[in-house]
């Protein structure tokens, strides 16, 4: 049976999935100063025939992986961004210099949607993306997550943090105005985003999709179709390890 290992090293977090071809067999995520603890996860899993990596972020955690995954006498598959691969072809002015962790992801909202959409993506950075309706990346935004932006303004103010926060439209105090304007930043962006979507566009737009960890807090408001996918970025990295394989031994079987 063909094994893949999939791994996307973020911003804050490093996020695994192991995949037998069919499903998920398990998945976990850590954060990225323990990432040495992935390897008691490692050691017990089967020999993977695939290991791909999207990393997109500090120097010592690419190296943590590059030991980690050396129990195996497999090459990672370290991937970047390509001007076509997988359906989706790159719009980006340097299409090298899109992260791959925003190319994985589009990759596999491009599988599920097959039409145009806004691919949102919300951790600690947020990303907005844009497919057109010809699996075409047309450019897209990056702008603090929640919990970057809100801890930035607490940082940078004299405001104090209190966890007993909830969202209203016209908050009445001073946490619950942090809270809730941090949400409305947020979707500001995505509802603008979508607005400008519906005018490129030339056919008429499938759901938008969501991912990442800060993606609850936001979807409660989103007034337009919305579908959540967890881990987006690795379901990207299961169809981009098709290139990998011999046509007779797809890992989607």
């Amino acid at each position: 049976m063909s094994y893949l290992l999939a791994i996307d090293s973020g911003n804050s977090y490093v996020k695994w999935g192991f995949h037998d071809g069919s499903e998920w067999i398990k998945k976990g995520k850590v954060f990225y100063d323990n990432v040495y603890l992935l390897e008691k996860d490692f050691i017990d899993l089967p020999k993977p025939t695939v290991i791909i990596i999207s990393h997109v972020a500090r120097t010592s955690t690419r190296n943590h992986l590059i030991t980690l995954v050396s129990i195996w006498p497999i090459k990672p598959q370290w991937i970047c961004a390509k001007e076509l691969q997988c359906g989706v072809s790159n719009g980006y002015l340097d299409p090298k210099r899109l992260g791959s962790d925003r190319w994985a992801a589009l990759i596999a909202a491009w599988r599920v949607q097959h039409r145009a959409c806004l691919v949102i993506n919300v951790g600690t950075a947020m990303t907005i993306d844009v497919l057109s309706g010809y699996g075409k990346f047309l450019g897209g935004i990056i702008l603090p997550g929640f919990h970057l932006m809100y801890r930035s303004l607490l940082s940078g103010t004299q405001l104090e943090n209190d966890e007993a926060v909830s969202y209203q439209d016209f908050p009445d105090n001073t946490k619950d105005a942090i809270y809730s304007g941090v949400i409305h930043s947020l979707l500001g962006a995505i509802e603008r985003m979508h607005n400008l979507f519906l005018i490129q566009i030339d056919q008429s737009p499938g759901s938008c999709i969501i991912s990442g960890g800060g993606a609850s807090v936001l979807m409660p408001f989103i007034k337009f179709p919305v579908k959540f996918i967890d881990n987006l970025v690795l379901e990207g990295l299961v169809i981009i390890a098709e290139e990998f394989q011999p046509k007779n031994k797809s890992l989607l079987l």
